[in-house]
């Protein structure tokens, strides 16, 4: 054999052609079950893409529904409707409500698990003036939950109740409320009480509401402090003296430059 050159057994002893022959039978051996754990595992990664895809357009659609629904509470009522009202317009306040009411209705029935309690909770603020019933139950239920739509909802009870002369259920109510407020400001349920009490003809006793939110330093400047200041001046003036005197008005109002607060 010319020097330099391998044999055919020697090339058979090889460590890396024994390596490759082994290697070769091994994939062999086991190219179907390899195929079949490649298939499954692209199955699975496909079934994960899918439903990834589902729930969020799920998502998306959840909170067009409720998108939907905010656009019917702001819309304007105008009869005639003008050309352009730069958004959802009514012709009147019962056909303003009722196509909110729907819409929520609609997102809260349809997605349950992303709309449903504040779905249902928005859509009773609208039924309210159609359906008033019908949507003081849905508040009541919603109003014992333990959160924060839970305060909201007895705080539109207890007003629905003050609406319409019902003040001793709607004290009843102010009273829970102010047990459990949640992200009710408790200066609103008291302001509340007040004009409840005072509708009441129970003067002391609103009075003396008005008079402690007038005396809150970080309240004076606001509308509510203002409104009690108000208040306090026909029930009971005597008390306006006792009152702090009055600091200069934060240029970004509401709690001490916190958030405003609305006085309905």
């Amino acid at each position: 054999m010319a020097k330099g050159r391998v044999s055919a057994q020697e090339l058979k002893r090889d460590p890396l052609m024994d390596q490759y022959v082994k290697t070769s039978g091994w994939v062999k051996d086991r190219s179907r079950p390899i195929l079949t754990y490649i298939t499954v595992a692209a199955a699975a990664i496909a079934i994960v893409a899918i439903i990834w895809l589902v729930f969020s357009r799920r998502a998306t659609n959840a909170a067009e529904a409720m998108a939907e629904g905010f656009r019917w509470n702001d819309a304007i009522v105008a009869n005639p409707i003008p050309a352009n009202p730069g958004g959802y317009a009514a012709t009147t306040e019962e056909e303003k409500h009722r196509k909110a009411f729907e819409a929520f209705d609609r997102a809260a029935r349809e997605y349950p698990s992303y709309n449903g309690e504040l779905g249902r909770y928005y859509a009773a603020t609208h039924q309210l003036y159609f359906e008033p019933e019908k949507a003081e139950a849905t508040l009541k239920e919603l109003a014992q939950k333990d959160s924060d739509l839970g305060a909201q909802s007895r705080m539109a009870l207890a007003q629905r109740y003050e609406a319409v002369g019902k003040n001793d259920d709607a004290i009843a109510e102010y009273q829970k409320l102010k047990a459990k407020p949640g992200n009710v400001p408790a200066p609103v349920i008291e302001m509340s009480l007040a004009r409840t009490y005072e509708a009441m003809g129970k003067n002391k006793e609103a009075a003396d509401l008005y008079f402690a939110i007038a005396s809150n330093k970080d309240l004076r400047n606001t509308a509510l402090g203002n409104t009690a200041v108000g208040r306090l001046t026909v029930l009971a003036p005597e008390k306006v003296d006792q009152l702090p005197p009055a600091e200069p008005a934060s240029p970004l109002g509401g709690f001490g430059g916190g958030m405003p607060i609305s006085v309905r």
